[in-house]
């Protein structure tokens, strides 16, 4: 098969040699100069480079055509999902498209697709129906409120209010008037947060690994915070609930990142992508389960093309992979994006080295530089660990002791020169 494989989440995280034969298939690579150059030098593909400074899929359909013979687009990156939906058709190659794949994205149109379900989800205001500075005229509940935009991500752009009427004064100001084309206010749901992870295969389960956040990505952002993870043994109350959402949704092939209120009285819907989880949750469920998601999901989108395409399926029959006892693993990364200083030092606890609960850890050194936007990838953060316990207790408790007790200093460049 000729596939067009959009590259941006960085080669080292995904692996695509370990489920994808580059001399069984025609492959091409199409990202950014950095991107393209961390393709493994002996690798045999082509590679294509665009600029990076507009809509990739714009990008990448000024350089191909349906004449270059591509069979099938891949993207594994949730900024490239709905895009290649655009490149797929400008290539007349079958596959979902941009209007499919936007209810992956659109936190609006998920929501409403799960609560037609009849599963739980914030009550919430699209601001992009409301004119702007217009007044709203009722708001179905009162107390914390979240502003959000409608298409993002990493909990960038996210506010915690009092209130809906102050998330909404805030909103009017001119300065903040984007959220009325990219944004909306929901209720503040109070409980854990939980993340849900696998793949999917013609809408059942390959794998499901579910997992408790230890502080909450928007702290993560804020840069309050460490953001970790423990994974749980999860009911057949939650299992059920998790895949009705993904159902409801309509993720069908690929991986998935759920994520769920584990509100006073019931689960709690917040969103889904159709990709992988971010930080390690790639690596710390492989660790757990010995299931690589990317490799997984390649198989499963290369097994849907084929059925697109009239061809015999490759592999053969696939069982459900469900995490149900230990050892639990779990991760915890450091932010250092907020700082203004250029590089940091840290220092771990004097308990760790002897815990045995360290299966990987990467501490960033005083040479080098902190990446200034809000990144989860091990080798950008000032400390990044995957770690493991007996049971779920016992891995929670570790991340959570070591989220805080780690210490970072941050110090500017002239310092260390």
């Amino acid at each position: 098969m000729k596939i067009l494989i959009m590259h941006t989440v960085p080669y080292r995280k995904m692996e695509y040699h370990r489920a994808l034969d580059h001399g069984a298939h025609d492959v091409t690579y199409v990202g950014t100069a950095a991107r393209i150059a961390d393709l493994p030098a002996g690798l045999r593909c082509e590679r294509l480079v665009i600029p990076g400074v507009a809509k990739r899929h714009v990008e990448i359909n000024a350089i191909v055509s349906a004449a270059d013979g591509y069979e099938m687009v891949m993207a594994l990156s949730e900024f490239d999902l709905h895009e290649a939906g655009e490149v797929r058709e400008h290539l007349g190659i079958p596959g979902p498209r941009y209007d499919e794949l936007l209810k992956f994205k659109d936190k609006i149109l998920m929501k409403r697709l799960v609560a037609a379900a009849g599963l739980r989800s914030p009550r919430n205001i699209d601001l992009r129906t409301v004119e702007k500075g217009a007044p709203v005229a009722s708001v179905p509940w009162e107390g914390r409120t979240i502003l959000k935009p409608t298409l993002g991500a990493s909990s960038i752009g996210v506010h915690v209010f009092g209130s809906p009427r102050e998330a909404l004064a805030f909103v009017v100001r001119p300065e903040n008037d984007e959220y009325y084309a990219d944004g909306e206010i929901e209720e503040f749901v109070e409980g854990p947060i939980l993340h849900v992870d696998g793949v999917m295969d013609g809408g059942a389960p390959r794998l499901i690994v579910a997992s408790r956040y230890v502080n909450t990505p928007l702290e993560y952002a804020w840069g309050s915070k460490p953001l970790g993870s423990a994974q749980f043994r999860m009911s057949d109350q939650y299992r059920a609930f998790f895949l009705d959402c993904l159902r409801a949704v309509g993720i069908v092939d690929g991986a998935f990142h759920l994520e769920v209120i584990e509100g006073p009285e019931e689960l709690v819907f917040l969103e889904v992508a159709n990709r992988a989880g971010g930080a390690d949750v790639i690596p710390a469920t492989e660790a757990s389960t010995g299931v690589h998601i990317p490799t997984e999901e390649i198989d499963v989108l290369i097994r849907a093309q084929a059925r697109r395409l009239g061809r015999p399926l490759p592999g053969g029959p696939v069982r459900e992979v469900t995490k149900t006892e230990g050892p639990w693993f779990g991760w915890l990364v450091v932010p250092g994006h907020h700082f203004p200083e250029a590089s940091c030092r840290v220092t771990t606890p004097d308990w760790l080295p002897g815990s045995g609960a360290v299966v990987k850890l990467r501490v960033a050194q005083p040479h080098d530089r902190l990446k200034k936007s809000v990144t989860h990838q091990y080798w950008e953060v000032p400390a990044a660990a995957i770690l493991r316990g007996g049971d779920s207790a016992e891995v929670a408790e570790v991340v959570r002791r070591l989220s805080e007790e780690i210490r970072v200093v941050p110090h500017a460049t002239e310092v260390l020169s």
